[in-house]
């Protein structure tokens, strides 16, 4: 009998998860997830109590594991790149075994409790960014004009992780890229920075 529950339970997980990729947390609905589960839809409420509970359920572990690297990034930091490459690593550990979690969090989550989820992740790379790269170019006596740019830095950052996240299944592929993204930006930023000083 206990296999049987966990059986259901698996089938709603299962139709949950493609149906709140599908339709997002606000166009999700739960007679559709039971009726791709093949279950009827009272059964869903033995295991749920509303659909916010199956999302939640679903995505806040993956939630926590990534808000809590990103957290520990900002104490633990002392370089910009490898500190980026660190996230990207956490990020595609959890990519491989909770894709679709991910990318709901990402994209699919306009109404739930994690709605603001992409634009935490930006705060965070921010953070890290505004002190260690804004302290590595004051070291260099390089002037940063409008420190706004690490907040451009870091959007560009994320919106280029979650495209090749979006777009891309191999794992190994996804890396190569993010790996190629990351130093696209940050390698020699600050000559680069140094260049430029003169322009504004």
């Amino acid at each position: 009998m206990q296999i049987l529950k966990e059986d259901i339970k698996n089938r709603i997980i299962a139709a949950a998860l493609e149906e709140f990729k599908e339709q997002g947390y606000l166009g999700a609905s739960i007679r559709s997830i039971a009726s791709n589960a093949g279950i009827a839809l009272g059964t869903i409420y033995k295991y749920f109590k509303n659909k916010e509970d199956l999302f939640n359920s679903l995505v806040e572990p993956v939630y926590n594991d990534v808000l809590l690297t990103l957290k520990d990034s900002i104490d633990s930091s002392i370089n910009p790149i490898c500190t980026v490459i660190d996230i990207k690593d956490v990020i595609l550990d959890i990519f491989k075994v909770k894709n679709k979690e991910l990318l709901i969090l990402f994209d699919k989550s306009k109404g739930s409790k994690f709605e603001n989820f992409k634009e935490e992740m930006i705060s965070v790379i921010h953070i890290i960014l505004q002190k260690e790269l804004m302290q590595q170019l004051k070291e260099r006596d390089i002037e940063v004009k409008d420190p706004f740019i690490c907040y451009v830095l870091s959007t560009t950052l994320l919106e280029g992780v979650y495209t090749l996240l979006r777009t891309q299944e191999d794992g190994v592929r996804i890396s190569i890229l993010v790996d190629q993204l990351i130093h696209i930006i940050f390698t020699d930023i600050e000559k680069r920075f140094e260049e430029i000083s003169h322009i504004f």
